[in-house]
């Protein structure tokens, strides 16, 4: 079953027990300002998101899981490895808690989920979309090696909301 560890992290998929940390780590308009407009998940896209991470897992084994504090136990964000719409890409992602922000663990997870990709997987390239005007995540895809390849709208791409704009960056297989 998909699992990444690091020193301080693990990502898994995602548990029953787990939505109402998915909730509230989605409540915070910061964290969401690039993800979702600002806003909060409605209970219907919540309940979206993780039935299509447990299909995902159940397909592909990846998910963007629950990101979870060693040390804690504390479910402190979302990230992993999925799909990229019908590219046949796979897209690593991150997204924290606004409370573990400045700690590096985008990228050590981000770091995790890209050697997934390449090294355990074997893929010739891995990617990452990010909205047009979040630095912080461009910072830490350029940290992980990856380069900026262009703007691509969700039809582009296959993606599932075919109105967002994202920059995608990528890193090829050494």
């Amino acid at each position: 079953m998909f699992r990444l560890e690091t020193e301080r992290l693990l990502v898994r998929p995602w548990r029953p027990d787990d939505r109402a940390a998915f909730v509230a780590i989605h409540a915070n308009s910061e964290v969401t300002r690039y993800l979702h407009a600002g806003v909060p998940f409605t209970d219907q896209e919540v309940d979206a998101y993780l039935e299509r991470q447990t299909r995902q897992l159940a397909e592909f084994d990846l998910c963007m899981g629950a990101l979870v504090e060693r040390s804690s136990g504390e479910v402190i964000g979302v990230a992993g490895v999925q799909p990229l719409g019908t590219t046949g890409d796979l897209e690593i992602g991150w997204t924290l808690a606004r409370h573990a922000w400045g700690r590096g663990y985008a990228r050590e997870a981000g770091r995790a989920a890209m050697a997934h990709v390449l090294e355990t997987l074997g893929r010739p390239r891995v990617v990452a979309i990010i909205d047009v005007g979040n630095e912080a995540s461009r910072r830490v895809a350029v940290s992980l090696g990856m380069e900026y390849d262009r703007t691509y709208t969700g039809s582009e791409l296959g993606h599932r909301l075919p109105e967002i704009v994202v920059e995608r960056f990528y890193r090829e297989r050494f």
